[in-house]
C-alpha cells in the first residue's frame, strides 16, 4: 500500500470507531488478520501503559496511483497537472511513518489499533455492534508486513539506532524557545505585540515575575456583591477596548461572558449576602460564570472570586497565547485599581512576552492542547505541530526528546 492508501484507510476506519457502547462490525478475514496482528505484537515488549509503539513507514507510491484523468463523470482529474499538484500536496514525502499503538485487555477481550493517534480498530464481545462489516484486510496486512520489519530490526538489534536517526522531526517531541520561534516567524511576534506597549509588557512583567510574594500582602475585600463583580469584568473589558463599555458593568457582562451564570443574574446585586449565599450554594455546580470572556475550553478568560478565612479575592486565568495579551491587560487594569487579584501562570506569561518561554512540540497528528503529560521533567503550556513552512530553519533551534526505546518480549 502507498502512503495516500494508508491515509485513506486510517480516516475512513477512525470516522467508524465511536468509543461508547458500541463498536463497529468488522469482515471475518478482517477479523482473522487483527488476531494474526495481536498474536504477532506479544512478540514485543509492552511500554509503561501496557502498549505496544512502533513506527510504520508507507512509500508514497506514483502520481499514476493517485486517481484518474479524463473528461468523463469518474475521473478524479481533468489534467495531468491538477493530479500531480494534488498528489503532492497530499504526499508531500517520498516515505511518510505512521505511530502505531495497539493495546489489548484480555480480561475484558477488548483490543484496539491507533495509527497515526487515531483509532482504527477497537473490538470487544461485551459491546453492541454497529453498521455494516468492515472489509480492510489489506490495511490489516500492511499493519501486519509493518510489524514484522520491526520485529526483524529488533531482532537484529538495529531498531532503536534507525528511529533514533531517520524518524522526521514532524513525528518527534520537543522544544523550541518563542524567541527562536518568532524570529522564523517575525510576522507572528509583530502580530502578537500589536495591541500593548512596551511599558506596559515591563509593568506586567515586573508584577507576575514578583507575585509570588506580592500574593501575601496582596489584601482581601471584606465583602463583595455581584455588582462589585460585574465591576471588575468591566475593568478588564475597558483595558481591551470591547464593544459595549457604555453599557452597565453588569450588561457588559453578559455580553462577553459565557452566559451560564448559575443564577447569578437573578440574585439583589447589591446585597453582599446574596452574593455569599450563591457563591457557596450548589446551583452555580455546573455552570461558567467564570468564563468572563467566552473561548474555547483552553481559550477563554475567566476571573473566579476566592473566599478564604482573611475575606475575598480574585484568580485571573487566561494562558492560551490567542489570549495573552487580553489576559495581560485584565490583570494590569485590575492591579493598578488596587483589586486583588491573582494571575494563574504569570510566571509563564512574563516569560512568554519576554520570549523565553519554551514551546511544546508534539507530533503530528496529534491535538497540541493539554499535552502536559507528554513533557514529564519540564513545565508547558503551549504546544503545537511542527510547521511545515520554513521547517528547516526551526530545526537547528529544536531540542528533541529521545524516542522511547522498544524490545523484544524475553517472556515470550
Amino acid at each position: 500500500m502507498n502512503s495516500y492508501e494508508v491515509k485513506q484507510y486510517q480516516h475512513w476506519l477512525s470516522q467508524n470507531n465511536h468509543f461508547g457502547a458500541r463498536l463497529p462490525l468488522y469482515g471475518d478475514e478482517t477479523d482473522k488478520l487483527f488476531d494474526e496482528l495481536f498474536n504477532l505484537i506479544k512478540k514485543i515488549k509492552p511500554n509503561d501503559n501496557g502498549i505496544i509503539s512502533l513506527w510504520l513507514r508507507a512509500k508514497r507510491g506514483t502520481v499514476e496511483e493517485y486517481g484518474t484523468v479524463g473528461n468523463d463523470d469518474d475521473s478524479d482529474f481533468t489534467t495531468e497537472e491538477e493530479r500531480e499538484k494534488a498528489w503532492l500536496e497530499e504526499c508531500p514525502d517520498e516515505e511518510e511513518w505512521f505511530a502505531f499503538d495497539a493495546g489489548e485487555d484480555p480480561d475484558n477481550h477488548y483490543r484496539m489499533v491507533m495509527l497515526r493517534h487515531r483509532c482504527v480498530y477497537s473490538k470487544s464481545p461485551n459491546r453492541e455492534k454497529c453498521g455494516f462489516p468492515i472489509d480492510a484486510e489489506e490495511f490489516a496486512q500492511w499493519m501486519i508486513d509493518g510489524v514484522n520489519e520491526c520485529i526483524g530490526k529488533l531482532e537484529a538489534g538495529t531498531y532503536n539506532d534507525f528511529i533514533a536517526n531517520h524518524l522526521p522531526p514532524q513525528h518527534r517531541t520537543g522544544t523550541i524557545l518563542r524567541k527562536h520561534f518568532w524570529d522564523v516567524y517575525p510576522e507572528m511576534r509583530e502580530d502578537f505585540f500589536a495591541e500593548i506597549s512596551d511599558d506596559d509588557v515591563e509593568e506586567f512583567c515586573t508584577r507576575a515575575y514578583n507575585q509570588t510574594k506580592d500574593s501575601e500582602k496582596m489584601g482581601r475585600l471584606k465583602c463583595i456583591t455581584a455588582n462589585d463583580f460585574y465591576s471588575f469584568c468591566a475593568m478588564g473589558y475597558a483595558a481591551n477596548h470591547y464593544e459595549g463599555c457604555e453599557k452597565t458593568p453588569k450588561e457588559q457582562y453578559y455580553l462577553h461572558a459565557d452566559g451560564r451564570d448559575g443564577g447569578l443574574r437573578d440574585i439583589d446585586p447589591d446585597s453582599p449576602q446574596a452574593f455569599i449565599q450563591w457563591l457557596n450554594g450548589k446551583n452555580r455546580y455546573g455552570n461558567h460564570p467564570w468564563e468572563v470572556c467566552r473561548g474555547g475550553n483552553s481559550t477563554h478568560v475567566a476571573l473566579c472570586v476566592v473566599q478564604d478565612e482573611q475575606g475575598y479575592y480574585l484568580i485571573l486565568s487566561g494562558d492560551a497565547w490567542s489570549r495573552t495579551i487580553e489576559t495581560v491587560k485584565f490583570y494590569l487594569a485590575l492591579r493598578r485599581a488596587g483589586v486583588p487579584v491573582y494571575l494563574n501562570e504569570a510566571y509563564t506569561l512574563a516569560n512568554r512576552l519576554h520570549e523565553v518561554e519554551k514551546i511544546g512540540i508534539v507530533p503530528e497528528g496529534v491535538i497540541p492542547v493539554y499535552c502536559e503529560s507528554r513533557f514529564p521533567e519540564e513545565h508547558i503550556i503551549d504546544y503545537i505541530n511542527l510547521p511545515i513552512e520554513d521547517r528547516e530553519k526551526l530545526l537547528p533551534y529544536c531540542v528533541w526528546q529521545k524516542e522511547p526505546s522498544v524490545y523484544l518480549n524475553k517472556e515470550i
